[in-house]
């Protein structure tokens, strides 16, 4: 720090510009600062510190601090002041001037010989934050069983406030602590530990210092870097912790103050020599190097560089870069350029080492000018361990978020901790709903209570058990769970909760029994089948009777390479015409006996749609057709709940008997959305259908033209199936045809929309 006299001295310094800008920013600094020699005598000190005697800076400088101040103010400070003068270390101690409160940071400074021929204080104004601790602390005297602290109350600290239990998880906190600090919503900070805002490299500090609080209860103060909304940015606060205990149960209360502005400024004051720099850049267990910003060579390592990377500090001051870093040299100059624009601060990449092996690294960078050198300063973390643990983390989180499986996690009382979002789809709860409850809220009755007994006796012995339940949802319907229920030990052995894992079975139950009653009903009904299969004896016979009357040709000795070759291909248009019949009269089969399922799932209408229009595309051309493709909504809203596979079926159909009847112009089919259906249409130019028979068109083995049915194959049932289908997805199918001039078969079904995306679009809709 300089005086006006020792300014003049330095005039011919060519630092003299950099001193002159410290002095000012020192000159204009918001708290009361100053420097005073062991006598008292005031060397400099700004315009905050004079004003808070009434007088101005000339007025103050070279004058005895004990002298302008209370005597026994005088005194205390002067034993503090010698306390730091003998044993150089700095000093914080607090009390009160004029009905304010200070907290005074006293800091020596040395001269070259290592004594101490100077001191440089800071106060801070904490009135206000002494108002707020002795309000706080009323209030906690006479609001115990209650809401403990007043919500204006808390805002009206200048800072953060937050409240912790035992385990480090928010209970408290006011808008500073969550919008400026921490920078999750009011929903996730009971979730979140405290010192998850603390950087790094001083939760070790912090975490003694709330073991210490809540051991001994004192009130401790330190000043730690707080990651702002979880990092990368962090700055300097003052934090102080104060055990209070609420019926019998201990939490932590403390208040943080930004002191950035001011941690910065002491640094910048008190790092006035390369010396104090070299010692924090070597000493400093962060990685640190020093770059040229041009060509990316390391100018200088500390320690903790040559330990990472394992070559000497010798060795990485002859290395670029270029030499370490994976990125490619392209990608490197852009990271540089915006390092050293500040664009950005903070990057990851990943680094190799000495053994050859690489690490991931989080580099934070700063632009420094030593002795008119610009120079890119960078403190690295290796996150390599971090990056693992996360990925493993992550994978977990997918695999229990997203499985097909029902996840369940208790604590030893059977009292719900966990759900995942299957519990929700299965039983219908959310996990609010459940929370802290016992999962005998599933209970239908209808299992026998020796099941939950034999449960509880095997899982509280430490065993595995398996079983099923017949449980009951939230909106009354029962289901079936197929469960495996384990304990989960801490590392003494003791159980700490229990996890499920359970499937929904109801459908492999119902369709079980569905498939015993089936084999019933098929015993009982063969006579039927039989006079069934009898009829269709006709449409069986003709392709059979073509495989093997050509099979008798292809006998013939003197038959052509042309011939044999003509033969094997009708042989193969009949096989595939039976084939074809065998998956109708499967499909008609199971229509007539109600036993088709349905697979009612999240189904993409324009996606079944294009991958159909690809597949028909080189038949129709072809056949010299244009083939047209019309969807009615965007990809996003064409997704409903209906079976896609039975979907399809009927789309394929249609296009395909609009392509055996069509022999010139074009074949056009999509859909649109009417009134809360949607309307799909099949159009075609081809030879259409009579009026006698347009009514009958979806009776079985029925066909527009029954002159070409022989020509075209097929034994009239894909209509009858089609209409089958649609009716069972809860549509309807007409038709629409002029002989000739071809034909529009129209069939609807049900807009029914995922919950998700009805949920969304109605979030949207109120928005607007």
């Amino acid at each position: 720090m300089m005086t006006s006299e020792n300014k003049t001295l330095k005039s011919g310094n060519p630092g003299v510009q950099a001193e002159n800008m410290i002095f000012k920013v020192f000159r204009n600094f918001g708290d009361p600062s100053f420097v005073m020699e062991r006598s008292g005598k005031i060397l400099e000190c700004n315009r905050s510190l004079a004003a808070l005697f009434g007088r101005t800076v000339e007025e103050t400088l070279n004058v005895n601090m004990y002298e302008i101040m209370p005597p026994e103010m005088g005194e205390v400070r002067k034993v503090h002041a010698e306390k730091v003068f003998t044993t150089g270390e700095r000093l914080f101690f607090e009390d009160e001037h004029l009905g304010r409160y200070f907290r005074h940071s006293v800091y020596p400074v040395s001269g070259e010989d290592g004594n101490v021929y100077c001191i440089f204080i800071v106060a801070q104004d904490i009135t206000d934050l002494k108002k707020a601790e002795n309000e706080l602390k009323m209030v906690e005297k006479t609001a115990k069983n209650r809401k403990i602290f007043s919500d204006a109350l808390i805002e009206a600290i200048p800072g953060a406030f937050y409240m912790f239990d035992a385990l480090g998880l928010f209970v408290i906190w006011n808008d500073y602590e969550r919008d400026v600090v921490v920078g999750k919503p009011d929903s996730e900070m009971p979730s979140s530990a405290a010192i998850d805002t603390i950087h790094p490299d001083d939760r070790l500090l912090v975490e003694k210092l709330m073991a210490t609080v809540l051991a001994d209860g004192g009130e401790k103060t330190l000043e730690a870097r707080v990651m702002i909304h979880g990092g990368p940015g962090f700055r300097w606060f003052q934090i102080s912790g104060k055990r209070i205990i609420i019926d019998e149960i201990p939490f932590i209360i403390g208040i943080g103050i930004d002191i950035d502005d001011r941690k910065n400024a002491d640094i910048t004051t008190l790092r006035k020599s390369e010396e104090r720099f070299r010692k924090l850049f070597d000493e400093n267990s962060l990685i640190n190097l020093l770059l040229d910003p041009e060509t990316g060579k390391i100018m200088d390592a500390n320690r903790a560089a040559a330990d990472f990377y394992g070559w000497s500090i010798g060795e990485l001051r002859n290395s670029c870069m270029n030499e370490i870093n994976l990125l490619a040299e392209k990608e490197s100059r852009v990271v540089f350029n915006k390092a050293r624009s500040g664009e950005k601060k903070v990057f990851r990449c990943r680094h190799r080492t000495a053994d050859k092996t690489s690490r991931d690294v989080e580099v934070h960078t700063n632009i420094l000018d030593i002795d008119g050198l610009e120079l890119l300063h960078l403190s690295l973390y290796d996150i390599t361990e971090r990056l693992l643990a996360e990925e493993k983390l992550k994978k977990l989180s997918i695999a229990i978020e997203q499985g097909p499986n029902v996840v369940m996690i208790t604590d030893p009382a059977g009292n719900i901790e966990y759900t995942n979002p299957m519990f929700t789809r299965v039983t219908g709860y959310t996990f609010e709903e459940v929370e802290g409850k016992n999962p005998r809220i599933l209970q239908s009755g209808m299992t026998q209570e020796e099941v939950y007994e034999r449960l509880w006796k095997t899982i509280r012995s430490g065993t595995l058990w398996h079983g099923e339940f017949q449980n009951r949802k939230k909106n009354g319907e029962l289901y079936w769970e197929n469960a495996f229920i384990a304990p989960l030990r801490n590392n003494i052995g003791a159980i700490t909760n229990f996890v499920s894992v359970k499937e929904d079975i109801t459908e492999k139950k119902k369709l079980w029994t569905e498939l015993v009653a089936a084999k019933e009903k098929a015993e009982e009904s063969d006579q039927l089948k039989t006079a069934f299969l009898a009829n269709m004896s006709h449409e069986i016979r003709t392709p059979m009777n073509g495989i093997m009357g050509l099979t008798e040709l292809l006998k013939e000795p003197d038959l052509s390479e042309t011939e044999q070759q003509e033969y094997i291909d009708l042989i193969q248009q009949s096989g595939e015409r039976m084939m074809a019949l065998i998956n109708d009269l499967l499909d008609i089969s199971l229509l007539d006996a109600k036993k088709t399922t349905l697979n009612i799932a999240e189904t993409s209408v324009n996606a079944i749609l294009q991958k159909l229009n690809a597949f028909f595309l080189p038949q129709a051309r072809m056949k010299m057709l244009d083939l047209y493709l019309y969807a009615g909504l965007a990809d996003e809203e064409s997704i409903i709940l209906t079976d896609a596979r039975k979907l399809e079926q009927i789309v394929t159909n249609l296009v395909q008997n609009a392509l055996k009847f069509t022999s010139h112009g074009y074949i056009d089919f999509g859909y649109r959305k009417t009134q809360g259906n949607l309307e799909f249409y099949v159009a075609d130019t081809g030879i259409g259908i009579s009026s006698e028979i347009k009514d009958r068109i979806f009776e079985r083995f029925m066909q527009a033209d029954n002159s070409l049915s022989r020509n075209q194959e097929g034994a009239g049932l894909g209509l009858s199936i089609v209409k089958g289908f649609v009716e069972l997805l809860g549509g309807d199918i007409h038709v629409e045809s002029n002989e000739k001039r071809g034909s529009r078969f129209i069939f609807t079904l049900p807009y029914k929309r995922p919950l998700h995306e009805t949920a969304r679009a109605d979030a949207i809709q109120a928005n607007k």
